[in-house]
């Protein structure tokens, strides 16, 4: 093949195969994509991923769902027999499906279950599409939300290596109080460039332990954040609580959370078992997407975000137990998170920056004639 060639070989592929690569720089490409979805023998699903990487899993056992805009989506590449691609953007992948520039990954999302919900993959992972990657920091630097200890492959693989017993994967980084939209973080979840946070040893811990490294931080307000969504919503800010609860009774249409309290994964990366998302009828998540194809940036893209969990399947209990602190989340003094609203995706920018400045989209609808349409086409 010439000097020019360098051989790449990891242990991310079975053994007989190997990576060409020209240069240095595609060298340099090549490791970030193995650090990205983690090496096989490390993550100790080897057998299984080893299948998958080869092309030995079919797409109705596993099916990556990416929603891109422009992200580069090179880090995918060794999964593109179980990938399907939806974007948004003008640099799309060559194998990617064209939508709409509206609704955000809520709508690629609901868009793939609507238009496949009779022939859904065994396992889906949802992902929006850049590189995953440890925490967030804010939209300056950035991040590809996953939890310390956490790679790819534990979303790829969860399914499998619980025999099939496990319906869905979340690894709930945040949690959000429904009346005030305060929010506590998950301390194996980075926020800061400089933070060194405790590592997960496994896919199953949905939620911290009550005690040890991995805990819940303190609740803290989010001004930016609950500005931007009551500004996308059309509500006042002491009214997003009440719209939000609405919200949560006629679209999630489940009991409201213990304590108010919503569990949900920064990022909206999780992972869900056909059964579990036919747990919800077809007309069901086609009364959510209606609600979503309407502006590029709505506001109930940032609610369905909260509620992946308890959206997708029909779950009678809270992923995660309540605490004292959650009971008392309401009269508690206000703290805020330090470097504004670093940590919280869609939080509208850097540290300083005011997410609503300017005119708000012309076209926001106010939530409760979101609601009110959405809830329409659900009763249909």
């Amino acid at each position: 093949f010439g000097s020019s060639f360098q051989l790449a070989k990891s242990n991310l592929y079975p053994s007989n195969t190997l990576i060409l690569c020209r240069s240095r720089s595609t060298m340099a490409k090549v490791s970030a994509i193995l650090s990205t979805l983690g090496a096989v023998a490390a993550t100790g699903h080897s057998d299984f991923l080893s299948d998958l990487y080869s092309g030995k899993v079919s797409k109705n056992q596993v099916e990556l769902v990416l929603a891109q805009h422009d992200e580069d989506v090179a880090w995918s590449e060794p999964l593109s027999s179980v990938r399907t691609v939806y974007c948004k953007g003008s640099q799309c992948s060559a194998d990617a499906v064209q939508l709409s520039n509206v609704g955000r990954e809520g709508h690629t999302f609901l868009h793939h279950i609507v238009n496949n919900y009779d022939s859904l993959a065994n396992w889906t992972v949802f992902s929006q599409a850049q590189a995953p990657s440890e925490g967030y920091v804010n939209h300056r630097v950035g991040g590809g939300h996953l939890l310390s200890g956490i790679t790819m492959n534990d979303y790829l693989a969860h399914h499998n290596d619980t025999e099939g017993k496990a319906d869905s994967l979340f690894l709930m980084s945040s949690k959000v109080h429904m009346g005030t939209l305060r929010h506590a973080l998950r301390s194996t979840y980075k926020v800061h460039e400089d933070q060194q946070t405790p590592k997960l040893s496994s896919a199953s811990e949905t939620c911290p332990k009550e005690s040890g490294e991995d805990v819940w931080g303190a609740y803290h307000e989010v001004p930016q954040l609950k500005k931007l969504i009551a500004a996308k919503c059309g509500v006042e800010e002491q009214a997003l609580g009440a719209a939000i609860r609405s919200f949560w009774e006629d679209l999630v249409q489940l009991p409201i959370p213990p304590q108010e309290v919503i569990h949900y994964s920064q990022g909206a990366r999780f992972a869900v078992s056909r059964d579990r998302l036919r747990q919800r009828s077809k007309a069901y998540y086609q009364g959510l997407l209606n609600s979503i194809s309407l502006e590029q940036d709505p506001c109930l893209s940032y609610l369905y975000e909260f509620s992946w969990y308890y959206i997708t399947g029909a779950s009678s209990t809270a992923p995660c137990t309540t605490s004292v602190e959650d009971a008392t989340v309401i009269s508690s003094p206000a703290r805020y998170l330090q470097e504004g609203t670093s940590g919280v995706s869609g939080d509208g920018g850097d540290e300083g920056e005011n997410p609503v400045a300017g005119t708000v989209r012309s076209s926001a609808m106010a939530l409760s004639a979101l609601v009110t349409a959405a809830a329409l086409a659900l009763s249909a």
